[in-house]
């Protein structure tokens, strides 16, 4: 007999990528674009809340691409402002879209002084400015199979943008009688205007009258409230997140001496809250038994327990509800 083989065959499989597949969209990254045409292409310039073109080294500008998971991320170096209000930054690769994509951008620009990202710059309260947000229906693409496409250029750019708000007004907890300030921090470029809104309030729109700054300070606060902002510049107005105030009452203080054979109260808390006065024979009962019920219309109030000779002894406490 013959022997017998057994061949075993292998199936192989292979993905071949290509660079075009991992190339990413480019632009034109400059305000100012000729074309040896009038008017320009583009033409954008940046200035600050006094209405002058900024310029210099101390004044840099990075494009901004929208990401869907994560917001508005930067792409490429940030650039020099060269002159008059313009920056020349070159060819911008946009990282998560391939080349020929749509993509949504922004330019933003900041004082160096203020930090190395914008971010930091509007939270060190340094200069900050930013473009409308500019759909590009495609951008370039160097490595397309047959015709590779230029860096598409940031037409229909627009200085400034509407106000983008860094820092939200912030929910705190507060006591009763306390005065609390809400604050934004917004990026504008230009002069901007401010306008803090309440609720509950006596007005059925809540504007709060002469509170036009950046920050409100409160009058002493006896309920809940609500704050927001409204933030205009020359581009459009922005809401900001409102921010609850809850005001809880402020623990009641409650003396005790013996004036006369009787024992003496004085209770000290915010007038206009109700407490109630509760006793026990017993320091470490669980159930004790209400006094009195009082709301102060003055502080402190004083006032004296007649019964208390029925008791060998008596401890005493305050609740504010």
């Amino acid at each position: 007999m013959r022997a017998m083989t057994r061949k075993t065959l292998a199936t192989f499989a292979c993905v071949v990528t290509t660079t075009s597949a991992l190339a990413q969209g480019t632009v034109k990254f400059a305000n100012f674009v000729r074309y040896f045409s009038s008017p320009p292409v583009v033409d954008a310039p940046f200035f600050d809340e006094q209405g002058n073109r900024i310029q210099g080294s101390n004044y840099i500008a990075q494009i901004f691409v929208w990401m869907t998971n994560d917001g508005f991320v930067p792409a490429g170096d940030s650039v020099p402002f060269v002159t008059n209000g313009y920056f020349l930054g070159g060819t911008v690769a946009l990282p998560g879209g391939p080349g020929g994509a749509p993509a949504w951008v922004q330019v933003r620009a900041w004082q160096v002084v203020g930090g190395h990202s914008f971010e930091e710059a509007a939270l060190a309260g340094a200069w900050t400015g930013l473009s409308e947000i500019l759909f590009l229906p495609y951008t370039g693409n160097p490595y397309s199979p047959g015709v590779p496409t230029a860096p598409v250029d940031l037409t229909g750019l627009h200085y400034p943008g509407k106000p983008l708000l860094l820092k939200q007004p912030q929910s705190k907890t507060i006591g009763v009688g306390v005065q609390l300030t809400v604050s934004v921090i917004p990026s504008t470029g230009v002069a901007a205007s401010y306008q803090w809104f309440q609720q509950p309030s006596d007005r059925p729109d809540g504007l709060i009258v002469g509170a036009t700054n950046a920050a409100y300070t409160t009058p002493p606060l006896s309920t809940n409230a609500t704050y927001w902002v409204s933030i205009s510049n020359s581009a459009g107005s922005v809401l900001s997140d409102k921010a609850t105030v809850t005001v809880v009452p402020a623990a009641p203080r409650l003396a005790l001496e013996q004036v006369a054979g009787l024992p003496l109260l004085t209770l000290d808390g915010p007038m206009g809250i109700t407490y109630r006065i509760e006793y026990s024979t017993n320091l470490n009962a669980t159930n004790w038994t209400s006094l009195v019920e009082l709301s102060l219309s003055a502080t402190p109030f004083i006032f004296s327990d007649s019964g208390w000779s029925n008791s060998p002894a008596r401890f005493y406490r305050a609740i504010a509800p």
